[in-house]
């Protein structure tokens, strides 16, 4: 099972050398020029839609959308007695430009349609994802505490909807004292077998295996669960442009006591 470990520093330090924080008006861009990251994010109460588009690729300058061209969405399930649609408005966050549209749907199989505009050319664009199942954590509960050399199994509701290219990912996060400051890591699970239970053995993934951290102390841990499903780009977009939608939920503060 791949799996993945991560420092919280390292993993801020490549997610900021992944953003170009220059801007290019898209009127000067041709359309086979401009890489889209395009996803549809639920926590099971509502979904984000949110583009990124920028120059030729991820690194690219950012593409500030004029002149006529725009993004919408539409939105649309079998509960839905007629399609939904909303543009997608200018968000600008630590010099990054991306595009957003908020729905409040969160069914599994929902699906968006992210159409991109380009009025000189008069063509549109359309990529297109469906959500996954909402994901619904059932043990262990908030604040329960475990031993380190205790097994952790975790449980959520599994998958009954596995379609095309879609996965599961968990994310731990801990928080420990270390002398009198708190040290914190991070470890993925990649390619989790979305049957709703997996076992944590501490041992396997030697986060706690550190003589300076403070016995004395329990460590906190959190549980991020990741559900994504791929979806389907308009082949005009730059090569590695992505699509997907992914639905998402958290477990916090599970008790670790080192001793």
């Amino acid at each position: 099972m791949p799996q993945f470990k991560l420092s919280a520093v390292v993993l801020c330090a490549m997610l900021a050398s992944a953003c170009s924080s220059e801007t290019t008006n898209s009127n000067l861009v041709k359309t086979e020029a401009i890489w889209s990251d395009i996803y549809v994010t639920s926590n099971g109460n509502d979904s984000r839609v949110i583009a990124e588009l920028n120059v030729s690729s991820r690194n690219g300058n950012n593409l500030n959308l004029v002149a006529g061209d725009k993004l919408s969405v539409v939105a649309s399930n079998d509960a839905l007695s007629q399609n939904m649609t909303k543009d997608m408005t200018k968000d600008i966050e630590f010099f990054d430009i991306d595009y957003r549209a908020t729905f409040p749907y969160h069914e599994a199989d929902t699906q968006y349609e992210v159409k991109l505009y380009r009025s000189s050319e008069k063509k549109t664009l359309t990529s297109i994802v469906t959500l996954p199942e909402s994901i619904f954590v059932i043990a262990p509960q908030q604040a329960q505490r475990f031993e380190v050399d205790q097994p952790l199994e975790l449980r959520w509701a599994k998958a009954l909807k596995i379609k095309g290219n879609q996965s599961l990912e968990i994310q731990l996060t801990s928080l420990c004292k270390k002398d009198d400051n708190e040290i914190s890591n991070a470890y993925t699970f990649t390619d989790v077998a979305d049957t709703g239970m997996k076992t944590i053995n501490f041992d396997d993934i030697n986060i706690f295996k550190n003589d300076e951290l403070n016995s004395s102390f329990d460590c906190s841990i959190d549980f991020e669960f990741e559900r994504k499903r791929y979806g389907t780009v308009d082949s005009r977009y730059a090569s590695g442009s992505r699509a997907y939608a992914k639905t998402h939920a958290t477990l916090k503060d599970i008790k670790i006591t080192l001793k």
